[in-house]
């Protein structure tokens, strides 16, 4: 059985500036959708008018250039909360949001999502500084790709998602999110075919092994 909306709120360090009150008051106007595998739940161009969370499943968020090519802006596990830039001004949503599997996810209105903001400084701070650090996230990925070569894009990468999605084995550090070689390409704005070549020689090189279909960084490189 799914956990409540109330139990994601309380348990998510973003939303524990909010008083327990405003903690149920904002789950009762939340509300929870289902997302299919590979489904948007916004593209560029819609209306930015809602805030989300999710509460199970993995999402990406991604930018689409003009000829189609796509960036992979960040990735999302659950308790992250996208949509955010709707309070900041963002009009029309500049990014798209797809599932990478089966999602759950709560959503709320840009409206009433503001007046619990308004009503505490602790709370409007704590979004605040998400958003920052958000797009302090985008800078660093832009500068990875203007002064980096792939191979050096690609274990900086892996090196981030194992601190974000790592467990410890007893090679080092395995990355629990399953990613494919074009997803991967996205995160760093390159090629399926030079991704799968340096995938290659990074384990060739011993910086990174495999089991299944999950990443592994030895400790020598963690």
């Amino acid at each position: 059985m799914h956990k409540s909306k109330l139990w994601y709120i309380s348990t998510n360090s973003l939303f524990m500036a909010l008083p327990d009150y405003e903690q149920k008051a904002l789950a009762s106007v939340m509300q929870t959708d289902k997302v299919k595998k590979k489904s948007r739940v916004f593209t560029m161009g819609d209306k930015s008018d809602k805030i989300y969370v999710l509460k199970e499943g993995s999402m990406k968020l991604t930018r689409l250039s003009s000829d189609g090519r796509e960036l992979t802006v960040d990735l999302l596990e659950p308790g992250d909360i996208f949509g955010e830039l709707s309070i900041a001004g963002e009009e029309q949503r500049e990014t798209c949001a797809e599932a990478l599997e089966d999602s759950l996810i709560c959503a709320t209105g840009r409206e009433e999502f503001e007046n619990f903001i308004c009503k505490n400084p602790a709370f409007s701070l704590a979004i605040t500084k998400l958003i920052g650090f958000r797009l302090r996230r985008v800078e660093t990925r832009l500068e990875n790709l203007i002064f980096h070569d792939v191979y050096t894009r690609l274990l900086i990468l892996f090196k981030d998602l194992a601190e974000k999605y790592g467990e410890h084995c007893a090679q080092g550090s395995i990355i629990k999110i399953k990613l494919t070689h074009q997803e991967i390409a996205n995160l760093i704005g390159s090629s399926r075919e030079t991704v799968t070549l340096e995938v290659n020689n990074l384990k060739k090189n011993g910086l990174i092994c495999m089991e299944g279909r999950n990443y592994i960084l030895p400790d020598k490189v963690c």
